[in-house]
């Protein structure tokens, strides 16, 4: 569900998984250990193939598994793996186009619950992004509502209608912001809706380039979002939202595409592509937020990722930064980690699309 991507009906044969103890078919697949302190990544799989999915790789060991989500619950996790979070003692996965949110614990990665996401039709209303605040879990969906998930109970208590088609979220001052992207609409949306949890209701919109994805906060109060465009002649555009005086700033010095921020880094990655479509012009840029100033242009080489970097995060105790690679869009991809200063310090297979990472600790 990336806005660059290139959908494709083939599906290629599945590879062999990397805990198998031999090539012997009649041999029993090896136990995965214990959960214990990792990265967990969500593969987003390809649309319409039911093969999103989750990796695991254990920071003392080295071991990792593309299918621990199957192999702990005995099914797969759905079709189009959007977004994660560990909230707490559990993780929360938005899993769009199956229109449901799975919750499994952090400790063991067994479900806990599964919940189908529909509107007051009884039809599905697609989830896109996960924000966490209080005790909450908000959902997007892509019927342009937002959701109010207890994490206690597990039960959705309350939706509110926000702008179309809202993507990323992000919560600041106790107020969640939602990115409309309208990416479906006739009319492409430009806002970004305010909502006072509190109350749960929607205070205002800000208005912003039209189609606005991916949205981030840092420590000081402004919002940095990404908006696509129309694809013509609107290009990608990062802007800077003053969360007190609704001031939009347009960043022209940074091409963004995907980020994150850590600190008071915002990390930034951006290609384009040449006539055959294909990608060129890889950039891997650091962003100041505290003095909103470009701070390195390539801290990581154009090269350095072979093929299309399809996600981006940090891990906040090590500040190493971790990038997902697709190769094609439905075969396997691979996870790099890069140190903080830009160092390759390994990587491991990855199931189709890695799109989100999250850092987990049980010790």
């Amino acid at each position: 569900m990336k806005t660059k991507k290139i959908i494709s009906s083939i599906l290629l044969s599945a590879i062999a998984l990397p805990f198998f103890s031999s090539c012997n078919p009649d041999e029993v697949i090896e136990e995965i250990p214990e959960i214990s302190t990792g990265v967990v990544v969500l593969n987003e799989g390809q649309m319409g193939n039911n093969n999103s999915s989750l990796t695991y790789y254990d920071f003392t060991t080295g071991f990792s598994s593309n299918e621990v989500f199957n192999n702990k619950n005995n099914r797969n996790l759905g079709d189009v793996g959007q977004d994660m979070i560990k909230y707490g003692s559990k993780i929360y996965l938005a899993v769009s186009n199956s229109s449901i949110i799975e919750i499994i614990d952090a400790k063991t990665f067994v479900s806990k619950k599964t919940i189908s996401m529909k509107n007051a039709s009884n039809v599905p209303s697609t989830p896109r992004s996960l924000t966490s605040a209080n005790g909450k879990v908000y959902i997007t969906l892509f019927d342009g509502h937002v959701a109010q998930l207890d994490t206690t109970s597990l039960i959705i208590e309350k939706t509110i209608a926000v702008g179309s088609n809202p993507e990323g979220s992000v919560i600041v001052n106790n107020k969640l912001y939602v990115a409309n992207s309208g990416g479906l609409s006739l009319v492409n949306d430009s806002t970004i809706s305010v909502i006072d949890l509190a109350s749960f209701t929607e205070t205002e919109k800000i208005k912003v380039v039209i189609n606005p994805t991916i949205i981030k906060a840092d420590s000081y109060g402004d919002i940095y979002v990404i908006s696509v465009g129309n694809y013509y002649n609107i290009p990608y555009t990062l802007q800077r939202i003053n969360t007190i005086t609704k001031v939009v700033t347009k960043i022209t010095d940074v091409k963004a595409y995907k980020m994150t921020i850590d600190g008071d880094n915002a990390y930034i990655y951006n290609y384009d592509y040449d006539a055959s479509y294909k990608v060129i012009n890889k950039t891997y840029t650091i962003y100041d937020v505290k003095n909103e100033k470009l701070l390195k242009s390539n801290f990581i080489a154009s090269d350095a990722v072979q093929n299309t970097p399809y996600s981006i995060d940090v891990n906040p105790i090590t500040k190493d930064i971790y990038i997902g690679e697709t190769l094609d869009y439905k075969t396997t991809g691979k996870m790099y980690c890069f140190s903080s200063n830009g160092t390759l310090k390994y990587t491991f297979p990855t199931g189709v699309n890695p799109s989100k990472t999250v850092f987990i600790s049980n010790k």
